[in-house]
């Protein structure tokens, strides 16, 4: 009787060893993916932010007046223009950058950049927040949709961009933040 009973307790305690395992092995498999997916979704980030800072740091390159470079200023949406090679031929270029909803859903969003009003490229990552500041010279905060006679004292570029990843985890996104200024060098001079 005594064998049955240490046998019974023996496996109840083997059998409760093998669920701690189990879920040790479990927990261990989903950090690892959650990190998997964060990782992923800021080198997205990452990659995105690169191009759009570069594009916006030569807001007016290469044009006779860069204070008219840029054309339209809202809280999610740019155009603006450079030069892509000022000492060859005039070749300007015009950049927007705009969010797009896919399907008509707010839910889907994706940024999108325009060149010369044909060349689309759409940014395959999630946009969960996109949202762009201009300030003037003194540092003041310009309401947003900037005026037309105002676009010319825009001299600084805030940009706020939150990223979800693609799939999710512990049900629900994850997500990655990024907040900059961007200031072009060629907003910056005085052309009277």
């Amino acid at each position: 009787m005594n064998a049955i009973r240490e046998t019974v307790l023996a496996l109840f305690f083997a059998g409760w060893i093998m669920l701690m395992a189990i879920k040790i092995h479990t927990n261990t498999s989903v950090h690892l993916y959650n990190t998997q997916e964060n990782v992923i979704t800021q080198q997205n980030l990452y990659l995105m932010t690169r191009i759009l800072e570069y594009d916006l740091r030569k807001v007016g390159y290469g044009l006779a007046n860069p204070l008219g470079a840029i054309h339209q200023s809202d809280s999610n949406r740019i155009i603006f223009s450079y030069d892509k090679n000022p000492f060859k031929v005039f070749d300007s270029i015009r950049v927007e950058y705009k969010i797009k909803y896919l399907n008509n859903k707010k839910s889907e969003m994706r940024l999108q950049r325009i060149e010369n009003r044909h060349k689309r490229t759409l940014f395959p990552f999630k946009i969960a927040r996109f949202r762009l500041k201009y300030y003037n010279q003194t540092g003041q905060l310009l309401p947003t949709p900037v005026r037309a006679d105002s676009l010319s004292s825009i001299k600084e570029i805030e940009i706020f961009i939150a990223l979800e990843s693609k799939e999710k985890t512990a049900r629900k996104y994850g997500k990655v933040f990024y907040k900059t200024r961007v200031v072009p060098k060629n907003l910056l001079t005085n052309y009277k």
